[in-house]
């Protein structure tokens, strides 16, 4: 009995330690054959795509073409648009720019496929690799804590190293992504004029408990409290004070918030209590029937469509 109550002791301790670890330091994924795909052929995306970096964060700018190529998925969406009655600027056009992030062990190239669809839309793009993902050299990933302030940064350095006026600049993100877009909104709300999420989370110790119930039973409270330990000795931050409905309650520009309503690991109320949280009038709720949390964007529903109007209809007049 005694073996057995210690080696139940030693996994949940081992199950605690790799949670944390986890959830700062996420597995970095390679480049995917699809990222390769769109980088070496642009031009029949629709797209010209740069690199470059600011203060060591690996970035990549996205414009559209006058002259693009095929663009597939860049004509069928601009086919939505003026099905839907939108006056689209001709192909190359730019009206603003958006900052996108990606997801947790995500990294910048996931978004290429967005920028894609973006640009066709009339829209640069700049995507970030996050600190603890993809090329950035930075270890850990802290949801908000250190990122908010990056895609200020990289706005304001991309716009002098590639000669554009930084404004009109929106922010996008997905999941953790989409935490941090809220809080960058908040931070510094003047320099936006609108920001859009799909599948972020209220405060990032609900994630927390809810992984901890599902991986620890009845031990949940104490794999909870002793991964919020480990996660704020490492990395320097606690996790309840990563709370994107706090910053959602200071945002008065145009917000867009989407949730899949079978993501059983960000759960749709979470998404609510963000929505319900925003002061402005002009918000805006997409709720994609049948998405999890991870294929948001992959579901029949015209989810590009309804991102890329809600940001030409928030455009400042």
């Amino acid at each position: 009995m005694v073996f057995f109550l210690l080696s139940v002791l030693i996994l949940s301790f081992l199950g605690v330690d790799w949670m944390a670890d986890k959830l700062i330091k996420p597995p970095r994924r390679d480049l995917q054959d699809y990222h390769r795909e769109i980088l070496a052929n642009a031009r029949d995306h629709g797209m010209r795509i740069e690199a470059f970096d600011v203060r060591g964060t690996p970035c990549l700018l996205c414009e559209p073409l006058i002259e693009p190529g095929a663009a597939l998925k860049g004509n069928k969406l601009r086919l939505e648009l003026l099905a839907q009655g939108l006056a689209l600027a001709p192909w190359g056009e730019i009206k603003a720019t958006l900052v996108l992030m990606h997801g947790h062990k995500g990294r910048k190239e996931d978004h290429l496929p967005v920028a894609e669809r973006f640009c066709a839309a009339g829209f640069r793009c700049l995507l970030i690799d996050l600190p603890g993902h993809g090329q950035n050299p930075q270890t850990f990933a802290s949801f908000g804590k250190t990122e908010c302030v990056l895609p200020d940064h990289v706005l304001d350095a991309a716009s002098r190293q590639f000669d554009f006026t930084p404004q009109p600049a929106g922010l996008f993100g997905i999941s953790q992504g989409g935490a941090i877009a809220l809080q960058a909104a908040a931070l510094n709300e003047k320099q936006w004029f609108a920001v859009a999420e799909l599948a972020g989370f209220a405060s990032l110790d609900q994630v927390i408990t809810r992984q901890a119930k599902s991986l620890f039973g009845p031990l949940a409270s104490a794999a909870d409290w002793s991964v919020a330990s480990l996660v704020e000795q490492r990395a320097g931050f606690a996790p309840k004070d990563i709370r994107p409905v706090a910053a959602a309650a200071k945002l008065t520009i145009p917000v867009l918030i989407g949730h899949g309503d079978a993501d059983d690991f960000v759960t749709p109320d979470q998404a609510k209590a963000l929505l319900a949280a925003v002061p402005s009038t002009r918000k805006q709720f997409l709720n994609v029937p049948g998405a999890g949390h991870s294929n948001m964007l992959v579901t029949p529903a015209p989810v590009y469509a309804t991102l890329s109007r809600f940001f030409l209809e928030a455009l400042p007049r």
